[in-house]
């Protein structure tokens, strides 16, 4: 797939802050409220530098803020992906930072390709003074142009450092090291010279989806754990439809005793009950109590990266073991 010379890279604009112009060079907070947003071929002119790494095609998505997209904007952006993988050696996604690690990992659940994408943000935007963002997207390409990043699953660039979809999560709100891997780290780094160097590759792809015909996925719904919790918001969620929850536990993974009882009635109920933790890094593993009452673990995975597997797991099965494995190998 790879050209002798430069590698061909799509460039997806889907939005966000890199794509996003503020009032001033001093404006870092407000900035989404300008409604200015710069298109993907814009992000490539005003980095000419992107051109020595890679030959570029700039590809608008929808150019919003990363809050706002939907299940079946993740369906459409990947099928533009998969449009665009057999004229590509790779692709890059420039994409808003407040969900990135989310559509990074959907992607990485419903891609079997070897060639690398890179997903890639910026915690201010192209206009403000001291903007990270050329930087991170002449890293992002310098990555995507690596051999040494194919096979790897869906890749972030954040800050220099490279992480696996699976692992990377935001940890920072504003900070310009807000992504990181708590349980992991990063498996490479771009150094000062612009040499892309992965020391850690990735041990087994996990599972593959495939899209439901429906144009959207089972409801799963988070429920967060914290001190006097009912489980009020349990039995809400499955009044409302929900055919999966994911528990944010304390710790481990424990909830009230009022929650464990509200769970376990939701599993009486047919939905399936995943436990995990509000804690940020660590996992949460099986106990005889917990395959007792049908409640599958998540492992390391942060909630909301759970509750993306458990609703792609819900599109194959309903069925607790088999999706405990899934949880397994992803």
């Amino acid at each position: 797939m790879r050209s002798p010379d430069r590698a061909r890279v799509a460039l997806v604009l889907v939005g966000g802050t890199i794509g996003t112009v503020g009032s001033s060079r001093l404006d870092l907070f407000s900035y989404h409220e300008t409604g200015r947003r710069q298109s993907a071929s814009d992000l490539v002119a005003v980095v000419p530098e992107l051109s020595q790494f890679a030959e570029i095609e700039a590809v608008d998505f929808r150019r919003v803020s990363s809050t706002a997209l939907t299940v079946p904007d993740w369906f459409d952006l990947l099928r533009v992906v998969q449009s665009l993988l057999p004229r590509f050696d790779s692709v890059v996604l420039a994409h808003g930072t407040n969900t990135l690690e989310e559509t990074a990992y959907f992607l990485d659940l419903c891609l079997a390709v070897d060639q690398p994408i890179v997903v890639v943000g910026a915690m201010r935007p192209l206009t403000a003074l001291s903007s990270d963002a050329p930087l991170n997207l002449l890293r992002a390409v310098q990555v995507a142009a690596s051999p040494d990043a194919t096979g790897q699953g869906v890749l972030v660039a954040m800050d220099e450092r490279i992480f696996l979809a699976r692992d990377v999560v935001k940890a920072a709100s504003q900070w310009l090291d807000a992504f990181r891997a708590p349980n992991a780290g990063p498996v490479g780094f771009v150094d000062s010279a612009g040499r892309v160097l992965i020391d850690r590759r990735r041990t087994q792809p996990g599972p593959v989806f495939e899209l439901p015909s429906s144009g959207d996925l089972p409801r799963v719904d988070i429920v967060v754990s914290h001190v006097g919790a009912d489980g009020l918001l349990v039995d809400a969620a499955v009044a409302g439809g929900a055919k999966g929850i994911v528990s944010a536990g304390t710790g481990s993974g424990r909830t009230t005793p009022l929650e464990e009882e509200a769970l376990k009635r939701a599993v009486s109920a047919g939905v399936v009950v995943c436990l995990s933790s509000r804690v940020g890094s660590g996992t949460v593993v099986s106990t005889p109590g917990s395959t007792a009452a049908g409640f599958v673990t998540g492992r390391d995975l942060v909630p909301w990266k759970a509750r993306l597997l458990l609703s792609l797991a819900l599109t194959r099965t309903h069925d607790a073991e088999e999706i405990q494995d899934l949880f397994e190998s992803a």
